[in-house]
């Protein structure tokens, strides 16, 4: 998004002239709510956080498909419920409580179309007009959208290299107590941070988890980027640190499966998931799919894939890092991320994020100003760059073209 954008699309065409124009009819919010995010028109898209084209296993899923309607068409190509598909609960459940060492069931687990419609089916659960949730500063601007939407008081707590700064959130909490209010919601997510390729610390995982029992507010953990670890497994949970208590673990196979399948999941524990279920309007996710990934799941091939995301990955960061040393170090500084698929870059003054952006637009590289990431004010002087699209070769040269932009910027800045 360029600078010159507004920050929301125009809804306007030409009416009737006895008509009721649109925006009179629009919800107030919708006009306060920034641009979704998208897929750049640029040659070189450093923009938008999807997964590796060329990986997706478009075969197995083929298969997998053929198999599900063969076996039961009926039940595949009907409504499933809103709770979705039990089987694949029970694989998510399983799964979890290896990962945990908990004693999980089906009953702790609810399907959703894509995490951010668990996120939306959450905050339609918990949030009513006015209500407080705490976000970091940055964070994931599809959080930001969501409760804001719901009309919450959107309280931020910076992030540093860690993740969430737990120290400045135990600030937040008593002072938002001290005023007569309190959070219902902590929206974090832990592991390979969107924007900040940030992880959370096990230390501040504890005391996070402590603070928000201490302060009566549930924690909603978005584990998006779970699987694509580069340098190691992730520290435990927030859930599995909580012992299943207080969190609502948002899940998805759209990184390590397909984002088009648009099939997630929450954990959480049983009374909470009713009320989830309870709010649900949509007659559930789709069961067809439910069956096609489960059936893909089962078979020998998803392990296999998921190592070999993580091995692309690894190369895509590697190659990025060195490229950002090579052609922006002068301009920019980054930490390396442990997995997922983001660096964020913070600008060296006199750099800007708006006008880093137009330069590199200018040279077909597309980058996301840092401004999108914060609820308040914020990011003026930092840029998130994706380094999982594109394949090690691209990224070099897209990184090379932000490179001449960040040095165009530099010298044309007045000193």
């Amino acid at each position: 998004m360029s600078d010159q954008e507004p920050a929301f699309p125009s809804f306007t065409r030409s009416p009737d002239p006895s008509a009721t124009p649109l925006e009179d009819l629009l919800a107030p919010i919708v006009s306060q709510l920034p641009r979704n995010t998208s897929l750049s028109p640029l040659r070189y898209d450093l923009n938008a956080g999807v997964p590796d084209r060329a990986s997706l296993p478009a075969a197995q899923l083929a298969a997998a498909a053929t198999a599900v309607l063969e076996a039961d068409p009926g039940a595949a190509l009907t409504y499933g419920g809103q709770q979705g598909y039990e089987p694949l609960r029970a694989w998510i459940a399983a799964s979890e409580a290896k990962r945990s060492g908990l004693t999980l069931g089906t009953d702790e687990v609810t399907l959703t179309s894509g995490s951010a419609h668990g996120l939306q089916n959450i905050a339609l659960t918990f949030v009513a007009e006015g209500d407080t949730v705490i976000l970091g500063a940055p964070t994931y601007p599809g959080a930001i959208r969501t409760f804001r939407a719901r009309g919450a008081n959107l309280v931020t707590v910076p992030q540093d290299g860690d993740g969430l700064d737990t120290s400045a959130l135990r600030g937040t909490l008593e002072s938002l107590e001290a005023a007569g209010t309190r959070a219902k919601l902590i929206y974090v997510v832990p592991n390979y941070d969107n924007p900040t390729g940030a992880t959370l610390p096990l230390k501040r995982r504890v005391e996070l988890v402590r603070l928000a029992a201490d302060h009566g507010a549930l924690i909603v953990e978005d584990d998006a980027y779970a699987g694509l670890d580069i340098d190691g497994p992730a520290p435990p949970s927030l859930f599995e640190v909580a012992n299943g208590r207080g969190v609502l673990r948002l899940g998805t196979f759209s990184k390590t499966v397909a984002s088009g399948l648009r099939v997630a999941w929450i954990l959480a524990e049983p009374h909470v998931i009713a009320a989830l279920v309870h709010m649900r309007f949509d007659n559930g996710a789709s069961p067809f799919l439910h069956r096609v990934v489960l059936h893909y799941l089962e078979s020998a091939h998803y392990e296999v894939h998921v190592q070999r995301l993580q091995s692309i990955y690894r190369e895509r960061r590697d190659a990025a890092a060195a490229a950002l040393v090579e052609h922006a170090e002068p301009y920019v500084r980054f930490h390396t991320p442990a997995g997922g698929f983001f660096f964020w870059l913070q600008l060296n003054e006199p750099l800007t994020a708006t006008a880093v952006a137009a330069a590199a637009a200018d040279r077909e590289v597309a980058v996301t100003p840092g401004p999108m990431y914060f609820a308040d004010a914020g990011g003026e002087r930092s840029i998130r760059l994706v380094y999982s699209a594109l394949p090690p070769e691209d990224l070099r040269v897209a990184i090379a073209r932000l490179g001449d932009a960040l040095a165009e910027v530099a010298g044309a800045a007045p000193s």
